[in-house]
Order: C-alpha cells, then structure tokens, then sequence
C-alpha cells in the first residue's frame, strides 16, 4: 500500500548551547565567508555563498553533494536582529527529491546565557513532508556541529569581529593573490598612502570636470553588471566629501543598475580622463530617489543616484589610452531643449511594446545592428 501523504506542515526545532557569544553566533549565520565553513551537512560542501543580509535582501548558497551533484539553497531574508535572530525562506534546488516541495522557513533563535554561553534555538518550519523533515533534522543536527566550532573561533564580541573585519580594506581572496605573488607589502602601502574614505579637494576637482565614468553593480545572486554613464561635465555633483549624487536619465527600460542598486545598494564607480590619463575609483553604497531635490538640476533625469562614500582611491594610469573628446553626445538633455530621438525607438521589434510617451517615435526600421552604431 502506497504511504499515504501527510496533510499538515511539518517542523524541526533543535536547541544548542554554544562556547560562544550571541554577536559571534549571529556572524556566523550572516558573514558569507562564515556561513561557507558549516552549512554544509557531512560530506556536502558550500561552493558559493551570495547575501543581502537586510530585511528583504535575496540569499544563495551553492554547494555539491557528497556524491559529486549540485545543489541549492535560496530565499529572502524575513526578519533579521543583530545578535537575536534571522528569520529567511528556504527553497531547495537539487536532486534530492523528497527536499522539492517548495519553500519553507527557517529561524534562528539566538539568546544569551552567560559569558561566551549562547542558546541557539534552530526551527525549520512548513515542511510538506515528515520524509523531508527527517532528512533536514539530521541534516541540521550535523550543520550546528560545524556550526559550533566557527562561532568559537570568532571573536569574543561582535564589535571586536566588525572592528577586525573592518581594518582590512582586502579580502582574504584578494590577500591570497597578494601572497601568492609577494605583492602584500606593496599593497598595504598603496591602501596606506592612497585609499581614504572621503573625498578631498583634489578628488571634488577631478569629478567636477569628468563627462562620463563607468558604475559596476551586482544583483542579490552576486551576478556582475558594468554600465557606462554619460552626460555633460560636471554632471556628477559632489554633495560633500562623503556623498555622490548623479541622474539616471531615459534609457532603454532594462534599469539593470538601479535595480541592482535598489535590491543590493554596493557600488563600484571608475572615472576615466583618458586625456589626462587619470583614473579614480569610488566605491559606496547607493540609493535611488525618484523625488530628490536634485532633480531638478538635471533636465530629463528620472532618478537621482546618491552614492555613500566607503573608499576613495586612484589608480597607475599606466595601461589608460590617451584620447581627446570630439564632441559630446547631442542627446544629453539640455533645459528647454527636446533631445534627438535615439534610433532604437524607431526598431519594428519593439514598436508595440514602448512607453506611452515613446509611441509617437515608432517606426518600420528592423537593422538593429545600425541603431547601436555596430553597422
């Protein structure tokens, strides 16, 4: 006789005393690096680990199985408190059958019991199955194992951990490349003498009189964009010597940045006087505002762009090209002005799909190729 399926949702709950502190428990459920050395039950192994630790941030966890197939772990952040719990869907994707029945919810529980004494309580809830549930408890039972010996090892406060984590401004992926070629001497004087955290004169000088610079972001799963951004010099306004601000005028309708940035916020933004054969990295966290004040700086801008100042660097302009500006571009929104029509929007392909205000710019055209001046 087959088993009969059970009807109701399923839970695990398992509760463990830990040798560490709440702040290094906590980092070990939130510092990709940490979650990377125990999530992984048995002979499993984590491959690649990608989270927006914020309420409603996205999470990955890839791994490979004992075996050698490949799996993953995915879902959103539901409720996050800083050395008291983390609360994420939970979706499986891999070969294990009986783990595919769609999302469910884990929480973690965590509370002081003394010094460097820890409860963490693990719940694993809305399990379709009593199958799954026995494989996520053993699963679990042999994660918090690991888990244990990571939270041990970290810092006695969490304070201590972001204060040591910070003083680093390379990663250890990056100190490994560094060793790897000897390099990390040089490297620690270079951060020395040229990475500040704000801007200086100097710095608001070179900004003012750039026409474009390229803005790198990354979506919740880690997946990399790189975008070019153009407009008249001194369209990057420098609020102050910590904030950045730029307009993100009509383009194609993709907003592949923005929404990264919204769903993200980190940002890499290089800027090229490539007839100086300067360069200048600012790297931040950003936001986009529909209803910012400097809107009305920028005529057909749709979005302002602030940028929180991180890190500030310039870079050997050894490899930069040297080139001269012939003219800018003519579709740079000016006040009072109405720009050209780009020649996309006259494209037979996306005739019927174009914003309302765009309509009047369909056409018959079908060289795409042309439109993006690769003809």
């Amino acid at each position: 006789m087959a088993a009969r399926k059970n009807s109701k949702a399923v839970s695990v709950t398992m509760v463990r005393k830990l040798n560490s502190t709440p702040g290094a428990v906590y980092a070990a459920w939130t510092e990709p690096s940490l979650v990377a050395r125990w999530l992984a039950p048995g002979a499993d192994a984590v491959t690649s680990v990608t989270m927006d630790v914020r309420k409603g941030g996205r999470y990955r966890i890839e791994g490979r199985h004992g075996d050698g197939s490949l799996y993953s772990f995915s879902g959103t952040y539901l409720d996050l408190a800083v050395d008291h719990r983390v609360a994420m869907s939970w979706v499986y994707d891999g070969p294990v059958h009986a783990l595919k029945s769609g999302a469910s919810i884990v929480v973690a529980e965590i509370r002081p019991l003394g010094s460097d004494l820890t409860e963490l309580t693990l719940t694993h809830e809305k399990l379709s199955e009593r199958d799954e549930a026995e494989i996520y408890r053993v699963s679990w039972s042999e994660c918090m194992g690991k888990l244990e010996n990571v939270a041990a090892d970290l810092p006695h406060s969490r304070k201590h951990f972001d204060e040591q984590r910070a003083t680093d401004f390379y990663s250890d992926s990056q100190r490994e490349m560094q060793d790897r070629f000897k390099t990390r001497a040089l490297a620690d004087r270079l951060e020395a003498v040229l990475v500040h955290d704000h801007l200086s004169a100097s710095d608001a000088a070179f900004i003012a009189c750039q026409n474009m610079f390229f803005i790198a972001t990354a979506d919740a799963y880690g997946q990399p964009n790189c975008s070019y951004k153009g407009g008249a010099r001194g369209f990057v306004t420098v609020v102050d010597e910590r904030t950045v601000a730029f307009p993100d005028y009509n383009g194609n309708g993709m907003h592949l940045s923005v929404g990264n940035i919204n769903e993200t916020g980190k940002v890499g933004l290089l800027f090229i006087d490539f007839e100086r054969q300067a360069r200048m990295r600012v790297l931040g966290t950003a936001t986009s505002v529909q209803r910012d004040p400097l809107l009305a700086r920028y005529p057909g801008a749709q979005i302002i762009v602030r940028v929180n100042i991180e890190s500030v660097f310039s870079n050997c302009p050894r490899y930069v090209h040297k080139m001269r500006l012939v003219e800018e571009s003519a579709f740079v929104p000016e006040s009072g002005a109405e720009p050209p029509v780009p020649d996309w929007k006259k494209l037979n392909t996306v005739a019927d799909v174009l914003p309302d205000e765009d309509k009047k710019h369909a056409g018959n055209d079908i060289d795409i190729s042309k439109t993006l001046n690769k003809g």
